[in-house]
């Protein structure tokens, strides 16, 4: 297919191969695009996020209550996950 419309110059040929396939891979597949910060840390994944958010919603209940308890062991569950991501990590 790429031969005949090349006239047997090399060049042409191999560049009409190569843009053939990355036409196929744009077509295939999907862009995604993936947000960093600068000041975020390449361990931090949902589950650090997810157990950081449920320490401020244990706070915050903690505040209104009176009670603590549910704080401290909400920060202890943080501690753990960042522990475990970073030893996971490298």
């Amino acid at each position: 297919m790429f031969q005949y419309s090349s006239d047997g110059d090399l060049h042409l040929f191999a560049d009409s191969v190569v843009s053939f396939v990355g036409k196929l891979v744009d077509d295939s597949i999907p862009k995604v695009i993936v947000r960093t910060f600068p000041n975020q840390k390449p361990w931090v994944d949902k589950t650090i996020r997810d157990a950081l958010s449920a320490r401020t919603a244990a706070y915050n209940e903690g505040l209104t209550s009176g009670n603590m308890e549910p704080y401290k062991s909400a920060s202890y569950g943080v501690r753990r996950a960042v522990n475990f991501d970073k030893v996971h990590f490298k």
